[in-house]
């Protein structure tokens, strides 16, 4: 019996002990289930868990229900809580507790619970709490709107992270600043640089999860090319995400892609091209394909201007038009100076559009300014397309290709004909300079030196910095001295040196060519002593007659 009685009595106060473990050393995990048996029944969440639109509300009361629980243990440790106020948790409990140091762990457990909803809930409009998520779209547009982009990213990554397809504004331009003012702080640590590279990525997707799968405005290709942009601008290594990213936004695109992301489309073609990534015909089957939607894209803006009725409409067009003319251009330079752009890759790659299109007048230029620009002006293609061009459209292009076509086949008088031609249409006068000298260049192989230097002297007027007309002049009076006897002849060599210390004043770039003919000529001047003997003293000026009709100055 009395063994009987001991074992009760230890098992009383066994019981006992565990009673008061229970109210000293709450378990958090316990108490939650115990307050919200949905969180382990019917609204149970774990990592398998798929969203049912159907238990939205029950959901969102959950939410709120546990919202409550964490109130209610702020106003208690805050000491503002009674039995009265509690509707959740009792006081004892919650004392009991906090003597035991279990009460963060109430809070955090609560708090985890709240999360499980919220992400499961993202992509519900207003998410989990509706009311939470307005008050924090409104402090997001507050901080936005003054540019506040250190205050805003709170709310900004709230609404990322637990309203994601709630807002459309936090994916837009302003938006992103606060990315990109992160990104501009962290330049000086790699790590951190990197994560917000990956951040802004990461809003890109989203975006394109959320609003452009169903937006007409801003479609997957628009944002996709925008995050291929930012991509290129902020990581530009390695290049095959840009370019992966880039080259689908332009196909995806098409006639409505951004002039700008096909230029950096291009650069990553270039890129992969250089990496070793993709060959030659790739890179010129990306140019074909890009430089012939740009006119298009181009087109597109012509026609919204000759429709545009408001100043804002016109503004915007014109300002398409002059990005579309500036992108050609740039796509042009990209793929020329691209080492992929070699004479026998350019020719297997055009040839066949030539002989399926010779009166494609856009082809022709394209394909003579390309040839020209790499000196591929040996192979038939570009002779084909030049006499093709000034056929149907006669331009400063067309006439300066058959002018140097000319020149390469030693028909100088066809040549010096079509660079007149060129002269005429050139709107530059640094062209007009160029061609001049060219003829200049061509007469004077003619022997024709006084005709030649007439050319000199016009590219000299059409561009003062030009050093290669005073050196073409130079020789011509040198090879050509004016005088009656071997004296006078010499003379004309201070003439000369007066030329090359011009040439290399004014144009810096020719300065070792003139100074090698400086010092071939110097020797030819007269001496002092004959100078002497003809009356000639250091300073005075000479004439110097003949074709040439200058004069000089005596030196010695």
């Amino acid at each position: 019996m009395k063994t009987i009685k001991l074992a009760k009595l230890s098992a009383m106060a066994g019981v006992f002990l565990l009673a008061g473990n229970f109210a000293f050393g709450q378990n958090a995990g316990d108490l939650i289930k115990q307050k919200f048996p949905e969180t382990a029944g019917e609204l149970a969440i774990t990592p398998t868990t798929k969203y049912n639109p159907k238990l939205k509300n029950n959901y969102r009361a959950l939410y709120g229900k546990l919202e409550s629980g964490l109130e209610e243990i702020e106003k208690f440790e805050l000491g503002g809580a009674d039995a009265e106020v509690l509707s959740i948790f009792d006081l004892k409990t919650l004392k009991d507790m906090q003597k035991a140091g279990t009460l963060s762990e109430l809070t955090s457990g609560l708090r985890s619970e709240q999360k499980k909803i919220a992400t499961l809930m993202r992509e519900v409009k207003y998410g989990a709490d509706s009311a939470e998520c307005i008050r924090t779209i409104a402090m997001f547009d507050d901080f936005i709107k003054t540019k506040n982009y250190e205050s805003a990213y709170g709310p900004w990554s709230r609404l990322l992270n637990y309203y994601p397809a709630t807002y459309a504004n936090i994916y837009q331009t302003n938006a992103l600043n606060i990315v990109y003012n992160k990104l501009e702080k962290s330049k000086s640590n790699p790590s951190e640089y990197e994560r917000w590279v990956d951040t802004l990525m990461m809003v890109y997707d989203q975006r394109i999860k959320y609003f452009a799968k169903t937006s007409k405005k801003y479609p997957e290709s628009y944002v996709l090319g925008n995050k291929g942009v930012d991509l290129l601008k902020y990581r530009k290594q390695p290049v095959e995400e840009p370019y992966n990213i880039l080259t689908k936004a332009v196909d995806m695109a098409g006639k409505d892609a951004e002039p700008r992301v096909i230029q950096c489309a291009m650069q990553t073609v270039i890129g992969m091209y250089e990496a070793e990534k993709i060959d030659a015909t790739q890179v010129v089957d990306k140019y074909l394909q890009y430089s012939d939607l740009l006119p298009v894209i181009r087109s597109a803006a012509e026609a919204r201007l000759a429709k545009a009725t408001t100043e804002k409409d016109k503004a915007n067009a014109q300002k398409a038009i002059e990005g579309a003319d500036k992108v050609i251009n740039g796509v042009d330079v990209l793929f020329s100076n691209s080492t992929a752009a070699q004479c026998e890759t350019l020719d297997k790659a055009f040839s066949p559009r030539f002989k399926a299109n010779p009166n494609d007048e856009d082809l022709c230029e394209k394909i003579v300014n390309i040839l020209d620009k790499k000196g591929c002006s040996d192979i038939q293609l570009y002779e084909d397309a030049t006499i093709k061009l000034a056929e149907k459209r006669p331009s400063e292009l067309a006439y300066r290709s058959l002018a140097r076509m000319m020149e390469k086949k030693n028909k100088t008088d066809d040549a010096i004909a079509n660079y007149e031609k060129a002269i005429n249409l050139a709107t530059a006068d640094t062209m007009k300079a160029n061609y001049c000298f060219s003829i200049a260049r061509l007469l004077h192989k003619q022997n024709k030196f006084s005709q030649s230097r007439t050319y000199a002297q016009r590219a000299i007027q059409l561009k003062p910095n030009f050093g290669a007309p005073y050196i073409l002049i130079a020789v011509m009076y040198g090879a050509n001295p004016v005088g009656e006897d071997a004296f006078e002849r010499s003379q004309t060599f201070w003439l000369v040196i007066d030329k090359l210390n011009k040439a290399k004043s004014v144009d810096p770039s020719v300065a070792n060519e003139a100074n090698n003919l400086i010092g071939r000529y110097k020797g030819s001047c007269p001496n002092k002593e004959e100078a002497f003997m003809h009356g000639i003293t250091n300073g005075k000026t000479i004439n110097i007659g003949g074709w040439i009709g200058e004069t000089t100055t005596a030196r010695f």
